[in-house]
């Protein structure tokens, strides 16, 4: 939602968040409370209450619906950037039975050492990055214009260019998940109906303020962290809580795993 957001370190943007809102909803209270006499308000407490149930459920069930569905594109994004390593593993381990085995080894380390080292920052700092497209579409080239060398090579055929398919559609949908985050009317809806929701305690009438000042900060509190969590997590390249490259760091390790065990010559294991 603020791309300005995501470049705070994560306690900054804490306070910022659940600090802010707390101590605007906490110091708002008292000025409220001039306009509305807490008589009052105490003798309409019992209607305020039923109604204050439901608008909380409402917002609850909006602010729910809002958090569950970042986690899951957030949770998808790392599944993603996973399932692209496991099948660009699968090509690498396969690639010895090819004609380019070597090339395409070499191509798919290459690849892999320019996802960590050029294209996680650009995604982290929410830029595109032409070297790794490029990257991605020499090998996906290279595996569709190789030949097998025997019949165990013209089986494992359509399974390397099936994970191929696989790794750049991996690849296309990660980068789909950290291109937009949230709908700015969603953000909308979240933040007008925590004013909303915890205005409403305003109304209630209580005798001692700090009575009020606790309930209202404690409602203030809940709601900001879930805010705080949502907006960490509405990118998931981004920010103090993002995914990181450890599947590629994990596929560079069985590279190397893949060279001890099944080695091909002019393969360049940097």
């Amino acid at each position: 939602m603020i791309n300005w957001y995501q470049g705070l370190p994560l306690v900054p943007a804490a306070i910022l968040v659940i600090g802010g809102i707390v101590a605007i909803a906490t110091s708002v209270a008292p000025l409220a409370a001039r306009f509305v006499s807490a008589e009052m308000r105490r003798d309409h407490n019992d209607l305020t209450g039923f109604i204050f149930a439901v608008v909380g459920v409402m917002y609850a069930v909006i602010l729910g619906f809002v958090a569950v569905g970042v986690w899951e594109r957030f949770t998808t994004a790392e599944t993603r950037t996973y399932d692209e390593a496991s099948s660009l593993a699968t090509v690498y381990r396969d690639a010895s039975s090819f004609s380019d085995g070597a090339k395409i080894r070499n191509d798919s380390r290459a690849y892999v050492h320019d996802v960590i080292r050029i294209g996680w920052p650009a995604m982290t700092a929410g830029k595109d990055s032409s070297t790794t497209e490029l990257g991605a579409e020499r090998l996906s080239r290279q595996v569709r214009g190789t030949s097998p060398l025997d019949r165990r090579g013209e089986a494992l055929y359509p399974l390397m260019v099936g994970a191929m398919d696989e790794a750049m559609a991996d690849r296309d949908a990660r980068l789909a998940e950290d291109s937009t985050g949230l709908n700015a009317i969603m953000w909308t809806v979240v933040f007008v109906g925590a004013m909303i929701t915890i205005a409403f305690t305003y109304l209630f009438g209580f005798r001692q303020t700090a009575m009020q000042t606790a309930m209202i900060g404690t409602l203030a509190l809940l709601i900001s962290m879930v805010i705080f969590l949502t907006l960490s997590l509405d990118f998931p390249f981004r920010g103090n809580i993002r995914v990181g490259p450890e599947g590629f760091e994990r596929a560079l390790s069985v590279f190397g795993q893949i060279d001890r065990t099944d080695p091909l010559p002019n393969v360049q294991t940097r």
